[in-house]
């Protein structure tokens, strides 16, 4: 059971940090490339940014429940664990709510916009970084001396 639990866990945070960084380096600049900076490809991008917060929600609470009930670590890893996924689900929440909205009523490829689009990056970068560490975190077995 308790391989299983460490195997879900695994699972949820790899789809959550694979498809944060799939959409930051493969969709988003490749639609960008085809699009343009147009009202439509902005539409699109925030509409992703926001299911990817909403995967990223979902994903989150599970790897901290398995991570809380399932004993699967120490106490000190499992807090940073937990703390690193509350620390990715917060600020999606602030993407989604404060920096996306504003980017959607600024107009495309004006200095105001681009230094919205500098602080979405900054944010989405400290939800992947900490998503990653609680996978890294997630993954990362002690070695037993023989």
């Amino acid at each position: 059971a308790h391989d299983m639990w460490s195997m879900l866990r695994l699972l949820v945070l790899g789809i959550w940090v694979g498809a944060m960084i799939g959409f930051a380096f493969l969709f988003a600049p490749t639609a960008f490339a085809h699009v343009g900076p147009t009202p439509a490809f902005a539409a699109t991008i925030a509409t992703c940014v926001v299911l990817l917060t909403r995967l990223g929600d979902w994903c989150g609470i599970v790897a901290a429940g398995i991570t809380v009930f399932a004993y699967l670590e120490t106490r000190k890893t499992a807090t940073i664990i937990v703390a690193c996924i509350a620390v990715a689900i917060a600020f999606g929440f602030v993407e989604t709510a404060w920096i996306v909205p504003q980017m959607q009523s600024t107009p495309l490829q004006t200095p105001a916009y681009d230094a919205l689009h500098q602080r979405s990056s900054t944010v989405y970068s400290v939800i992947v970084l900490a998503a990653l560490v609680a996978f890294a975190l997630s993954a990362w077995r002690p070695r037993t001396r023989a």
